[in-house]
């Protein structure tokens, strides 16, 4: 197609027009930057936060800064959490804000890049907003410590709920109580953002729960209302070191909380008796003899919590007996026990938790089983010896001793077969008798010294 010499000459014009207009604006661009004037001016709608500081110049721009810093920057926050408040002041921590590096930044907006983007830039119209933000920085340290001092200040443990015995044997519920910390992750970068804040210079703190392992709803409904079974023992408080035994191996298993179905264990719960745990040397039986051994007294403990349990009508799964009867308890009803091979275990087969207390005085051992059970009814252990097997005695001559006196130096024990049953009552009337176990002792021998003539 062609073009009539006017018209192609028009075009030529606004071309050159064109031409001209752009490569003088690169002229003052470049101008602008490469001469360096004295005092430059900042660009229109250059704002550093929501200061604008369109057309200042560097000593200006820097003025209006560094009173904005003063009158916005260093006022004091306030950290808020519901109904409570802290105030942090700028200063504590040692603000500082990077004016002179600012401005450089605002200088540079519009004069920096290719010479197309900076073109561009001038042309844009209307131009967005350019908006630098503050650069600031504080001291390290200082604003660890009123963070860790927030944090203490904020921190409440949480409390369980716990099970309080009345004198009377019932139990209430003493309320858990949830605590609450303060996470402390993003709390510098929101503090960063309330800083340029002329306005609403408050900063709702990220505190978190701390939910107790038991609630009071959890504790009320486990159903543990009342002493069910209680059964005691005595000791001879002289014996200083089974004592403590007894008193530790006590302490490990009070406050045992069994839940519906499930079994508890002595090994288990108590853990080794050894010297490193705490135990000491105190008599225990091997053969016929008492000689000293590390935890002697922890199967008084084992023994007395088997009796409560079966008064509290709990299942047995795992009991054995000792050799021979022991001295602080009927026959058959006892549970001796040793780490790692013999156990005494048995489980709840209630609909309600139990709780399992121990109280040790000068010289008795005494569990208590706390829980649920129906009204009325009774539980009795009844102890039947079908046998009693006599010890034997065994004299030892004592050249020491007139001819023909006689020294008893130990009386020995009686042996016996025992069987052992559990009677359920309900309003006094028997519901049912469980046979719980068939025991055999051996007897010990009665130990005589006799006198002999001297040869």
């Amino acid at each position: 197609m062609c073009v009539s010499p006017r018209k192609l000459h028009i075009k030529l014009m606004l071309t050159f027009i064109c031409v001209i207009v752009v490569a003088t604006e690169i002229f003052i661009i470049n101008n602008s930057v490469n001469a360096r004037p004295v005092e430059l001016q900042i660009l229109e709608r250059v704002f550093v936060e929501d200061l604008e500081l369109s057309g200042m110049t560097r000593s200006e721009a820097e003025e209006a800064l560094y009173q904005y810093v003063d009158d916005v920057v260093l006022q004091p926050l306030v950290l808020t959490s519901g109904d409570e408040s802290w105030q942090l002041d700028p200063n504590d921590i040692d603000l500082h804000v990077f004016v002179p590096e600012i401005v450089e930044r605002v200088l540079a907006v519009g004069r920096c890049g290719s010479w197309l983007e900076r073109l561009r830039f001038r042309r844009a119209s209307p131009r967005k907003i350019v908006n630098i933000p503050l650069t600031m920085s504080v001291d390290e340290d200082l604003f660890k410590d009123f963070i860790f001092d927030l944090m203490t200040e904020i921190h409440i443990s949480a409390e369980d709920a716990a099970f309080v015995i009345n004198q009377d044997d019932t139990v209430i519920v003493k309320p858990s109580r949830t605590g609450r910390y303060l996470d402390p992750r993003d709390l510098g970068r929101r503090i960063r953002e309330v800083v340029p804040r002329r306005h609403d210079r408050t900063l709702v703190l990220n505190i978190k729960p701390i939910m107790p392992s038991l609630t009071t709803e959890q504790a009320n409904a486990m159903g543990v209302k009342e002493c069910i079974s209680e059964f005691s023992t005595r000791f001879e408080p002289a014996n200083k070191p089974r004592v403590h035994n007894i008193q530790e191996a006590a302490n490990a298993i009070d406050g045992t909380i069994l839940g519906p179905g499930e079994t508890f264990s002595f090994n288990e719960t108590v853990g080794p008796r050894s010297a490193e745990t705490g135990y000491l040397d105190a008599p225990i039986m091997v053969g016929d003899d008492l000689v000293p051994g590390v935890g002697g007294g922890i199967c008084q403990v084992s023994s007395t919590l088997y009796n409560a349990v079966l008064l509290a009508n709990l299942s047995i799964v795992v009991r054995v007996n000792h050799s021979m009867a022991p001295a602080y308890l009927p026959a058959g009803r006892d549970a001796t026990v040793a780490y790692d091979y013999i156990d005494f275990k048995f489980r709840n087969d209630g609909s309600s938790h139990i709780l399992i207390k121990f109280l040790v005085t000068k010289n008795t051992i005494t569990s208590k089983v706390y829980g649920s059970v129906p009204t009325g009814q009774k539980v009795h252990v009844i102890t039947v010896i079908d046998e009693k097997i006599p010890p034997g005695i065994i004299k030892k001559e004592d050249p020491s001793l007139a001819p023909g006196d006689e020294v008893i130096e130990d009386n020995g024990s009686w042996g016996y077969v025992v069987k052992v049953y559990r009677v359920i009552e309900s309003n006094g009337v028997e519901q049912s008798r469980e046979l719980i176990s068939k025991d055999r002792y051996r007897p010990r021998s009665k130990r005589v010294r006799v006198g002999v003539a001297s040869s």
